[in-house]
């Protein structure tokens, strides 16, 4: 049952349960009430569609693709690997997290479609933790880089993790306008 016809079902009980007033004021003290119950209740599904929304936004629905993406190398002194998911076309991956190994002199890039994200704390997120960094999850529609450069004396090994999910572009750009809201709207201006 969608929003309308749950507004059309209150709309009628409230019609079976008018009592026939003695006077003029009793009805329109009920008028009002009546109205104002109508008024809650739509914006009580209103804001239960911006809540749905914002679920949607950080986490993985119907449709969407969840990703646990994983590559290991080993690579000698002075060298760098990069380790890039592609996100594949018409397509935005929500990027949860991500875990890499953490060795000796090491320096560590992370890179959003071609933009360089400075780690927040001191060392990235060790590959066996799996806790959510990015709330929400950052949106990235080309590509997403961790890059390792061994300063080390000796070949090192490196291990990272992806998570997050893909959802069709497209989906993203719904916008819902509520009759309501934009009355309001109009009201105060």
């Amino acid at each position: 049952m969608d929003i309308q016809e749950r507004i059309k079902e209150i709309e009628k009980f409230l019609e079976e349960q008018e009592v026939t007033p003695k006077s003029n004021e009793v009805k329109q003290s009920n008028e009002v009430k009546q109205d104002d119950v109508l008024t809650l209740l739509k914006k009580i599904a209103e804001n239960q569609e911006i809540d749905r929304i914002r679920f949607e936004r950080s986490n993985p629905v119907e449709e969407d693709d969840p990703i646990y993406d994983w590559a290991e190398a080993t690579i000698n002194p002075g060298e760098i690997v990069q380790f890039i998911y592609t996100i594949p076309e018409g397509r935005v991956f929500f990027f949860e997290y991500l875990n890499v190994v953490h060795s000796i002199d090491t320096t560590y890039y992370i890179w959003i479609d071609g933009v360089y994200q400075p780690t927040l704390s001191f060392a990235l997120q060790d590959f066996g933790d799996h806790a959510q960094i990015y709330k929400p999850p950052k949106m990235a529609y080309n590509k997403v880089e961790v890059w390792c450069l061994n300063n080390w004396i000796a070949p090192q090994t490196y291990a990272t993790f992806f998570r997050g999910f893909n959802r069709w572009y497209r989906a993203i750009h719904r916008k819902i306008i509520y009759e309501s809201l934009k009355k309001e709207e109009e009201q105060e201006t």
